[in-house]
């Protein structure tokens, strides 16, 4: 039993388990991206073993806590935060166990004392008495019902035997069914289904079709296997095969037949099929449209069994389903239930704000008034996003709204002691993590001093890719035909403001540079700025049809198209009759759910809003140039109607970018600086109270035109891979670099490091939030950390500046893919929070440190790889010193990741009440700290401790940030915003990179065990 428990309390063990918890965690995610978060939560995380392995972790640490004295004054920090886990997971289990949580609607005018649960729940009600059971189906788990009652003195069971997620009823022939019409009615906003039994009716707006009911106005008859309709009003007959349409009598019975439509009063009928025996079934809606789920209940009173289908809806107050058990109406229904609140809410007010001129919305508040009776209460509370209200245990977050805008939905939370519990657990935890760092007496520390001890020689081989940038050249015939535009007219027009779709108020320049990558995906044209494309563009539209320009990079729809290359005219969209040669494509891909679309239905999408984007411009419609001097309203672009303005200025708004046109071409007689001049005045006079200031225009001009990330990845690659190859020059002749060329190397890195510094002061200033909002900002603050963490721990070692200047020019790179979107944007309310810019930062800082810990892993292998009896005994200097570095960074980064993690928990318990939710995003990144947590804990467990296992698996785990940052953004459901950009299948180099990764590996290994290097 003595080694038993010994074994539980191992740190092999408890390695193990950290691995079987991070791998059960990314299965789940996986699950839930296929079959939904309901089943992910069924199948693991709400599951028992799962529950086991955290008991298990919990019990090993108190244990280890006690045995390493981490308790002592000495280790107490170190204590400290490794206690903390048990504290935080102590409080998720007050919070799963003894909380609850659900959803309250209000309208304007009303109040209401009582919420809906956010669990499900199957409720049984039957002779007065009234059976519920919290449940939570899915595809994978159906078995949640399984409960007995007694009716009539009968012991009855209820088990569910079956979940149909999107329900539908389908009828199906069966011996000892019914009479069944299957048929579908189309008022030209859609289609409606119905399945009718005799008797059955519907009321369609004042046309009543029934099955046999004699008072309708459209009903069914059947004789045997015939049926027919009867109709009291005009009835036309249309065929689905062609033909004319033919006039029916009315009041007599007509016989239905397949493929005929039977058109009155605006509505068409077609019956799909006349049953003489059927019953309904439950099947699946592969179209997504359904509103309900089924649960197949058995019911059996150990003589008969009957299945009871019963419909509801996840978050939804189910509908209950009766039926008769002997004498006894039995109710059984699935959904959520209502809980009483001891005090009512009315709503007075609901108020959504916009972006100027845009329906996306900027905020959402509720004007609530809370009502407390027994406490003898009322008091006005205004409630919005991140600001909440508290009241007896309960706290209500504005979570959404009624389309109308005449209601809002809150969310309410019930969760003092476990909120309290866990906020208790990450207070300790990052009080830990931080006098840990300063500790003399921790692992830190230590790793510290060795780094001081060791040699300060430091070299290594290159690693490096050879990078090329493509120009893009046009048609040079069709290119050389346009006319070029006087630079300053084009300054003065990229220094307009205009109105962006998203209600964003930016400089034209910045419009420009969106466009055009969005139409080439390139930031400017055969030498042409993004500002002088659009503008030429837009005075010379008959001159650009024939400029291939539309990027298309799906080689199915350019083969439709006729074409090789990958940019094409839009000209060649258009068959010589005018018709677009791709638009029946587009229509059935719009015509998809979003969840159906396939890769290919995407980039007819893409493809098609870039065509749409080249036309926009030639009309101007995308230049929101025009103020109406109302805030709600967007701006209007050239050539509009506008009402409501001054003759003189509608008038201007109407016809001054053509006099633009007739001065460009030398027809009129204004000058055309002038005319931007006007517009320029136009603009002060109707919005200067919502325009940016100056300064911020000329920053975000300057941003866009100096392109910061752009140049300093440049620099980042050529100053930190010759600074590499020097060094790598000299391990072979043993010398070290001159100090001379060491400076000037890591000074041009330093000065790239200053301008992306710059860069992103500049982009924070220009959006008015902080630059990690979406994909391409965290990606390039991802760099700066990275570079910022290679000049923390290289200012003794070229090395690490060499190989953190590498990395950050790489992660630049990436962010200027083609599906990493660049452009600045509004942020959605739930974003504008203090807790959410400190979570980003932290946690998107700490892929900085852990990416260089992954290079610098990747370095100590090339160097076991290369090592030889010449060089054996400086390779294993080396190797000491960049694990050494290699450990710090990963604890930094670990450390980091940490507190940036539950710091997100804070954020989403501060934004809508649940402090964890297991959205795919939040889980890899606690999939991340399991990895690095036991990746810095490898040198405890006797099997695993090692230079070459460690580095080996700062390599591997680094696998775990991709996955974090860029495979849930792109691939999964993830909830979080970062991801912003499109991303397509997998490209054949990072398969490729892997098999070079594993290669290197199996060398590097068999070259530390020869020479002994592994220590």
């Amino acid at each position: 039993m003595k080694r038993f428990f010994n074994f539980l309390v191992s740190f092999s063990f408890m390695g193990f388990l950290l691995l079987i918890l991070a791998f059960a965690m990314a299965i789940a995610t996986f699950v839930e991206s296929s079959y939904g978060s309901a089943a992910s939560r069924g199948i693991i995380y709400n599951s028992w073993w799962f529950e086991l392995v955290f008991a298990f972790l919990g019990i090993n640490l108190l244990v280890n806590f006690f045995r390493a004295k981490l308790y002592s004054k000495y280790r107490f920090t170190v204590g400290l935060f490794h206690i903390s886990f048990v504290v935080i997971v102590l409080g998720a289990a007050i919070t799963r166990y003894y909380s609850f949580e659900g959803l309250m609607h209000i309208r304007e005018g009303s109040a209401g004392n009582s919420i809906l649960s956010t669990d499900d729940y199957m409720t049984i009600e039957y002779n007065g008495q009234k059976v519920q059971k919290k449940v939570l189906f899915s595809e994978l788990k159906t078995g949640e019902l399984n409960t007995h009652i007694s009716i009539d003195g009968q012991n009855v069971s209820l088990k569910s035997i079956g979940f149909v997620k999107d329900a539908k009823k389908t009828p199906v022939e069966y011996p000892t069914g019914v009479e069944m019409i299957d048929f579908v009615v189309s008022a030209g906003q859609g289609m409606e289904s119905f399945t009718f039994r005799k008797n059955d009716t519907v009321d369609l707006g004042g046309v009543v079709v029934a099955y046999g009911d004699t008072s309708s106005n459209i009903r069914f008859i059947n004789e045997g296997e015939k049926l027919f309709l009867v109709s009291d009003r005009p009835m036309q007959l249309r065929s689905m095969t062609g033909g004319e349409p033919a006039d029916l009598p009315v009041n007599e019975p007509i016989e239905v037949k397949p493929m005929n439509l039977y058109s009155f009063d605006g509505y068409m009928l077609l019956v799909k099929k006349f049953y003489e025996k059927a019953i309904l079934r439950v099947t699946h809606d592969p179209s997504g449209n359904a509103q309900e789920d089924a649960v197949l209940v058995e019911v059996s009173d150990g003589q008969t069994k009957t299945i009871v289908n019963v419909f509801g809806r996840h978050s939804m107050a189910g509908e209950p389903t009766v039926f008769m058990l002997g004498n006894t109406d039995v109710k059984i229904s699935y959904g959520a239930i209502p809980i009483e609140l001891p005090f009512s809410i009315k709503l007075r007010d609901f108020q959504l704000e916009r972006y100027p001129g845009s329906e996306s919305p900027s905020s959402f508040a509720s004007e609530l008034t809370l009502l407390d009776q027994e406490k003898g209460i009322e008091k006005d509370i205004r409630v919005f996003m991140n600001n909440t209200l508290k009241h007896r245990g309960y706290r209500f977050y504005q979570s959404s709204y009624d389309q109308d805008e005449l209601g809002t939905i809150l969310s309410v939370n019930a969760d003092g002691l476990g909120t309290a519990v866990t906020y208790i657990g990450y207070a300790m935890l990052f009080l830990g993590i931080i006098l840990s760092l300063l500790n003399k007496n921790s692992y830190f520390s230590l790793l510290i001093r060795r780094l001081k001890q060791s040699s300060k020689a430091v070299a290594v081989m290159l690693f490096a890719v050879l990078l090329g940038s493509s120009s893009l050249k046009a048609n040079d015939a069709a290119f050389a035909s346009i006319p070029e535009l006087d630079p300053q007219l084009v300054q003065d027009f990229s220094e307009l403001w205009v109105h962006g779709h998203d209600g964003r108020i930016e400089p034209v320049s910045t419009l420009a540079s969106e466009v055009l990558r969005k139409v080439s995906r390139k930031s400017s044209f055969n030498g042409k700025t993004a500002e002088e494309v659009m503008l030429s563009m837009y005075l010379y539209p008959e001159l650009w049809k024939t400029v291939p320009m539309v990027k298309v990079s799906e080689k199915q729809i350019l083969a439709q198209l006729g074409s090789t290359r990958d940019r094409l005219p839009v000209t060649e969209f258009f068959d010589e009759a005018g018709n677009y040669r791709i638009a029946s494509q587009v229509q059935a891909a719009y015509a998809k759910m979003p969840a159906f679309r396939n890769h290919l239905d995407k980039e007819f999408i893409y493809v098609d809003e870039r065509v749409n984007v080249f036309f926009m411009v030639f009309r101007g419609q995308l230049f929101g140039l025009f103020p109406t001097g109302k805030t709600e309203d967007p701006w209007l672009s050239p050539g509009s109607m506008a009402t409501g303005l001054p003759v003189a200025d509608s008038l201007f708004v109407n016809r001054g970018f053509e006099l633009l046109k007739e001065s460009v071409a030398g027809k009129g007689s204004l000058d055309a600086r002038q005319i931007i001049a006007t517009v320029t005045a136009f603009q002060e006079k109707f919005a200067a109270n919502i325009i940016p200031s100056e300064s911020r225009k000329r920053v975000e001009i300057f941003y866009n035109d100096f392109n910061p990330f752009k140049r300093v990845f440049l620099i980042y690659l050529l100053f930190g891979i010759t600074l590499l190859f020097v060094l790598f020059v000299n391990i072979f002749r043993q010398k070290t670099i001159n100090k001379y060329l060491r400076y000037t190397l890591i000074g041009f890195i330093m000065l790239g490091f200053l301008i992306h510094t710059g860069g992103l002061i500049m982009r924070w200033y220009a959006s008015g939030h902080a630059p990690w909002s979406n994909g391409y900002e965290s990606m390039i603050y991802v760099a700066w950390a990275s570079m910022l963490a290679g000049l923390i721990f290289g200012r003794k070692y070229p090395l690490v500046i060499g190989t953190a200047a590498f990395m950050a020019g790489i992660t630049l790179f990436v962010a200027h893919l083609n599906w990493m979107n660049p452009e600045i944007t509004n942020l959605v309310p739930v974003l504008k929070s203090y807790w959410l810019l400190i979570h980003v930062a932290v946690i998107t800082a700490s892929y900085g440190f852990i990416g260089l810990s992954a290079f610098l892993g990747l370095l100590v292998l090339i160097l076991f790889s290369i090592t030889n009896e010449r060089n054996r005994n400086n390779v294993g200097k080396f190797v000491d010193q960049l694990t050494t570095i290699n450990e710090m960074s990963a604890i930094v980064g670990l450390y980091m990741l940490t507190i940036g993690t539950f710091l997100g928990g804070v954020w989403a318990n501060e934004s809508w009440g649940r402090y964890w939710g297991w959205d795919p995003k939040e889980t890899w990144a606690l999939i991340t700290v399991v990895l690095y947590s036991f990746i810095s804990h490898m040198r405890l467990i006797p099997s695993l401790k090692g230079v070459y296992n460690y580095n080996f698996a700062s390599v591997i785990g680094f696998a775990s940030v991709l996955m974090t940052y860029f495979g849930v953004n792109y691939y999964l459901s993830g909830l979080h915003s970062y991801g912003r950009g499109t991303a397509g299948a997998v490209h054949w180099s990072v398969y490729l990179s892997i098999g070079i990764i594993a290669v290197l590996m199996v060398i590097s290994y068999l070259k530390s065990k020869k020479y002994e290097l592994d220590v």
